[in-house]
């Protein structure tokens, strides 16, 4: 047992997730404290043209566009969107876009601390695929060199 124990260096982004909780739960429970102290108001049934409930009217989440004409033929068939196949396949190959994009901005720039940045990352694996393609030229070189001096 040492009499000087190290410190273990806590995570950046650990360390914020809990900031991050902290207010979140700070929140909430401001949030609960006003609805105790304000209820909505009850609306009476008997008065015309009012709600029985206090219930506010949400709008729809999901919004259908009406669909027009020009994307079907005479015959009631949808037509071919050229443009929407390719959209569609550009999306597929580009991969899922990510969920947190300020996240990926941090990571990129290298503003959290503790973590490389992703041009350093980027960097070393670009130059490990240099070496080891050098390597495999000079391995089929090696090997072509062999062959041909032997016929």
């Amino acid at each position: 047992m040492s009499w000087f124990p190290r410190k273990k260096s806590a995570d950046p982004l650990t360390v914020r997730e809990q900031e991050l909780q902290a207010e979140i739960s700070r929140l909430q429970e401001e949030v609960g404290r006003l609805v105790r102290e304000n209820p909505a108001p009850v609306v009476s049934a008997s008065s015309p043209g009012t709600r029985p409930y206090a219930a506010p009217i949400r709008p729809s989440t999901v919004v259908v566009a009406p669909r027009g004409n020009e994307h079907f033929n005479e015959y009631g068939g949808a037509k071919f969107d050229f443009q929407a196949v390719w959209n569609r396949w550009m999306q597929h190959l580009r991969g899922p876009t990510s969920n947190n994009p300020r996240m990926a901005k941090m990571l990129a720039a290298g503003s959290i601390q503790g973590l490389r940045t992703l041009r350093y990352e980027r960097r070393v694996a670009r130059n490990r695929f240099i070496a080891l393609f050098v390597i495999l030229l000079l391995i089929l070189w090696g090997l072509g060199y062999t062959y041909l001096r032997n016929n």
